[in-house]
């Protein structure tokens, strides 16, 4: 399956994954316990959704480790990005 803008139920305009050629599709979404999606049908209205913030996971906050390329003992002194560097 190759995904397009055209087979997904949201009003974003566009998807990042156009093109993207997948294995798998799923075949139902729920929302609250309702069907939203089922065979590629939308059974829900438009903006029935919430949202809900949320704060990133402690997994996908900076680990402190700089890629080979930032880090200026390993890519001869380059300031590529001083706030990094200095913890900042």
């Amino acid at each position: 399956m190759t995904v397009t803008y055209d087979m997904l139920h949201d009003a974003s305009g566009y998807t990042p994954y156009e093109g993207l050629k997948l294995k798998g599709w799923p075949i139902m979404t729920l929302s609250r316990g309702r069907i939203a999606v089922e065979n590629n049908q939308l059974n829900i209205e438009r903006g029935t959704g919430e949202f809900l913030a949320r704060t990133a996971s402690e997994a996908a906050r900076p680990g402190g480790v700089l890629e080979p390329e930032m880090d200026q003992a390993r890519n001869f002194g380059a300031d590529l990005m001083p706030e990094i560097q200095n913890g900042r």
